[in-house]
């Protein structure tokens, strides 16, 4: 075989996904949709250009074990601790209803009862893929409802993973269902403690010499050694690639080198996680599927209301408000590409009757298509239900109750105020006059109530006079007035911390804590004084003002000192 014809398949490979890639981006699709369009066309069922062999199915693999690497990243004890109720209350929840009615409309349909469960199961995940990019479209990844929905597509991939151990460790005996579970399990907890250990007392301590060489190309090598080198250790002791990959990713995720790690392997992720989808698309049988376009269309179908549904559902049993449940439900409507995965393992697609295995594929693919869409149809009906509570009554004795900080004016200061009193645990509650920020906050998740800061009967009601903050969240804001009196002589002892880039001369003068928005995100000085008038000690706001960077993509590429021991 001449060096041509070894590379022929690898030319082939690269051009079909760079093309799919632009021409998802220049569609705005999912560029998994890409991938698996181009996999149709130069496989088997298409043109014939390629097929799968070894070699490629062993990338396509490696594709996978960096999506785990980088899932493992995202999974760390803080991360748990911040989103606790997301990912140990509405996940779980969300996982298993949708779960547990997928595979008894699999097992209906005739699968056995482990297929139906793995199916069934992944079925309920979503695209991390093209839900954090729809997020990112539209600014946000740093609201409730993002930041629920993200943390919910955390817990999902660590199901994943109990899926992939499983899945690929069925056999034809469903009694070693139990067996495999327990196994499943016993590594996942034997993962934990030894990434812990490993990111504590090997992992940091090399980042942390490589830092001091400003060596960038340093930590590509060693990033692509911990994960390559984690993945064939699991799998030499009879685990799985893929749990070595999430594991690397865990005892990294709680460094302060996460984020440049991640950063440094995400094209070998991209370009070898575009090669696996391609595989699954070369895998596709088109005349079959042809032949049964209306079971895929109406797969989708169920697909995407059940879990629209359910997903509402769920997060109205988790407290929350109508906009943001249905916001909520729509956004992660669509399949995953952990389905994909699913039915790519021969194991499982060789057990599923008739033509299932394609038609399921296909309609996954067809949900990732119609996601942005359905998620726009989403936003429009929340923004429609936000506008109808305008005028809903709010039970102000609760509210006073609880004493929390009242954020005026849902602007970004406001928000990211919002967003420092909900990541520690503070009640708050914001009320605007602005009806389209009003809209825009009630939808994306935040407890906000329609009102004007200068109405008096409204200010008393909601126990201004013994709130813990007043946070005035629109520069040139003419209240602060109106709220002075309620801070007088025999009140509690309180502050009033103020967003204001034109008059803080003057609201200085007046005692209010004044601040210029002047730092990226926009209100963090507003928002770090608050923290720490609330008692949030200086490592804690700055762990906090790091979060915050790195959701909105405002960190540099260079790796960051390590901090000093206390």
């Amino acid at each position: 075989m001449t060096a041509v014809e070894v590379l022929q398949p690898a030319i082939i490979y690269l051009g079909a996904g760079l093309a799919s890639a632009l021409a998802s981006r220049a569609v705005r699709l999912s560029p998994i949709v890409g991938y698996l369009v181009a996999g149709l066309v130069i496989g088997p069922s298409g043109f014939g250009l390629v097929k799968n062999n070894d070699t490629a199915a062993f990338l396509a693999q490696l594709g996978v074990v960096f999506l785990l690497f980088d899932i493992g990243l995202h999974f760390s004890l803080r991360e748990i601790r911040t989103r606790r109720d997301d990912i140990l209350g509405l996940a779980p929840l969300q996982i298993v209803l949708c779960g547990a009615v997928f595979a008894a409309i699999c097992w209906g349909l005739g699968f056995a009862i482990p297929v139906a469960v793995i199916v069934g199961v992944s079925l309920a995940l979503s695209s991390t893929a093209v839900v954090g990019r729809i997020l990112a479209d539209r600014n946000q990844p740093a609201c409730p409802m993002g930041r629920s929905a993200t943390a919910v597509l955390v817990a999902q991939d660590i199901v994943a993973i109990f899926i992939l151990v499983f899945a690929a460790s069925l056999g034809a005996d469903p009694n070693v269902v139990g067996y495999d579970l327990l196994i499943a399990l016993a590594m996942a907890v034997i993962a934990l403690v030894v990434a812990l250990l490993a990111g504590r007392f090997v992992v940091r301590p090399l980042f942390k010499s490589l830092a001091a060489t400003n060596n960038a190309e340093a930590f590509t090598v060693v990033a692509l050694f911990i994960v390559l080198a984690a993945s064939a250790a699991t799998e030499r002791i009879g685990l799985s690639l893929t749990l070595g990959a999430f594991l690397a990713g865990m005892a990294i995720s709680d460094t302060p080198y996460r984020h440049v790690v991640q950063t440094e392997v995400k094209p070998f992720q991209g370009l070898l996680l575009g090669l696996f989808f391609m595989s699954v698309g070369m895998g596709v049988d088109i005349p079959a599927v042809a032949a049964i376009w209306p079971a895929v269309l109406l797969s989708a179908l169920v697909i995407v209301i059940l879990k629209t549904v359910i997903v509402f559902a769920a997060a109205r049993l988790n407290g929350w408000a109508l906009p943001g449940a249905t916001q909520l439900g729509f956004l992660l409507s669509q399949g995953s590409e952990f389905t994909l995965v699913v039915v790519g393992v021969s194991t499982i697609a060789g057990a599923m009757p008739g033509a299932w295995a394609g038609i399921l594929t296909a309609a996954v693919a067809v949900t990732l298509v119609a996601a942005p869409i359905w998620t726009a149809l989403g936003l429009h009906i929340a923004r429609l239900l936000a506008e109808r509570s305008k005028t809903a009554p709010v039970d102000t004795a609760e509210v006073a109750e609880e004493n929390p900080v009242l954020v005026f004016g849902m602007t970004p200061e406001g928000r990211l105020a919002a967003d420092a009193m909900r990541d520690h645990d503070i009640p708050y509650l914001a009320i605007d006059s602005d009806p389209e920020r009003f809209v825009s906050a009630s939808s994306d998740g935040y407890s906000v109530v329609y009102g004007d800061a200068r109405d008096r009967r409204l200010i008393d009601n909601l126990g201004a006079a013994k709130a813990r903050a007043i946070v005035i969240g629109a520069p040139g804001f003419a209240g602060p007035g109106s709220l002075m009196p309620a801070n007088g002589a025999g009140g509690p002892a309180r502050f009033i911390v103020v967003a204001d880039s034109a008059d803080r001369v003057r609201q200085s003068g007046l005692g209010l804590r004044a601040h210029l928005a002047v730092a990226e995100p926009k209100g963090i000085e507003l928002a770090t004084d608050l923290l720490s008038q609330m008692g949030i000690g200086q490592p804690a706001i700055a762990q906090w003002v790091q979060d915050q960077a790195e959701r909105r993509g405002l960190l540099d590429r260079e790796p960051e000192p390590e901090p000093e021991a206390a």
